[in-house]
């Protein structure tokens, strides 16, 4: 019997140059099983470029995209079961009661991943998967498929699945239509930052859109609201504005995309509202959580709207029939009058030019 070798105890600059000359999928291993060894594999910065989780059935499998593009998988079942995969190398072992999400966190930790990119919600079966749950780590956005499976009940199965995800979890974007419309209230009074709700074509299946009110729009509670293809009527986002403007809404709100099938009449959109209109080719640099949002559609009517404690937001409306709403942040009162003033030279500018044509 042969005693094994204590390479951990080895000197650091003798134990550096070994590490380096191990194999990825070794140092992998040796991460996962051993908390001193994860701590000098961090000094190698090895990073990934994002990793996502992903329910299948009663699976997660986690995807860590390597810097080269390769991939490093690893699939933690309810039986107590890690696998870890990477190219043709293949590692199957028991947690012994440790909760299997710690692995993918000792996964994280080595890679310098401070959060999971997606977590994916694709596939349900009947089996127990809370337990793959426990320890979480933190989360950009969780992604509802669409079509998860005829498992009855499927929606009271998923509830409880968000109810343990969303406290780690900064967004989530919905694309399954749900059929118990409380599940989705309770999904939109929850504290994201982002909340995402879009219906697309499934083959062989027709788009069934989801049926906002003002009402809904009302209790939601996150800083960016996105709602594509939506069933949303005029009059209620006109009211939507006119309370906006009486500070009877979620001050937490930022930014409002709503995108609607069909013409918007936009005089309808904002009557009653006293709008200052901006000229189109008046260049505004519009943030959303600190990011830059791009526009990509055309927008062919644009004006701003303020508050009684002088909050300015600007509603914009695009050709296709998307509806921008915009919440300035209180700091940029020097900005907004920048932009009037901005907006006055396009005026004169412009009369000039049509003057000289």
């Amino acid at each position: 019997m042969t005693n094994a070798f204590p390479l951990l105890r080895l000197p650091y600059l003798v134990l550096m140059p070994i590490l380096e000359q191990m194999d990825f999928f070794e140092r992998i291993a040796l991460s996962i099983f051993s908390r001193r060894a994860r701590m000098f594999l961090k000094l190698l910065q090895k990073k990934s470029k994002r990793i996502n989780l992903k329910l299948k059935h009663d699976t997660i499998e986690m995807k860590v995209l390597l810097d080269n593009w390769e991939e490093l998988k690893l699939e933690l079942y309810p039986s107590g079961y890690v696998e870890l995969r990477y190219q043709e190398d293949i590692l199957l072992w028991n947690t012994m009661g440790v909760p299997p999400m710690d692995y993918a966190v000792s996964i994280m930790d080595v890679m310098h991943c401070k959060s999971i990119y997606q977590f994916k919600i694709a596939e349900m079966s009947q089996c127990d998967i809370l337990p793959l749950l426990v320890n979480l780590p933190k989360i950009d956005r969780v992604v509802v498929y669409s079509n998860l499976s005829d498992v009855c009940p499927v929606e009271s199965r998923l509830r409880r699945i968000l109810r343990i995800v969303s406290p780690v979890s900064s967004g989530v974007t919905i694309y399954h239509h749900f059929q118990n419309l409380k599940y989705l209230r309770e999904i939109l009074k929850k504290n994201f930052d982002v909340v995402t709700m879009e219906n697309y074509w499934v083959k062989d299946e027709p788009i069934r859109k989801i049926k906002f009110s003002l009402n809904d729009l009302m209790m939601a509670n996150a800083k960016t609201l996105e709602l594509y293809n939506v069933i949303l009527n005029g009059k209620d986002m006109n009211r939507f504005f006119k309370l906006w403007m009486k500070k009877n809404w979620n001050p937490r709100l930022e930014y409002l995309e709503v995108r609607l099938n069909g013409n918007i009449n936009k005089d309808f959109l904002l009557k009653g509202l006293k709008t200052v209109p901006v000229p189109i080719e008046t260049k505004r640099t519009f943030r959303v959580l600190g990011n830059v949002k791009q526009m990509d559609e055309r927008i062919n009517r644009e004006c701003d709207i303020t508050r009684a404690d002088g909050r300015t937001a600007t509603i914009r409306m695009s050709s296709y029939g998307t509806i921008y709403f915009y919440v300035w942040p209180e700091s940029t009162s020097l900005d907004t009058n920048q932009s009037s003033f901005e907006r006055i030279f396009a005026n004169v500018y412009n009369s000039r030019v049509k003057h000289f044509k």
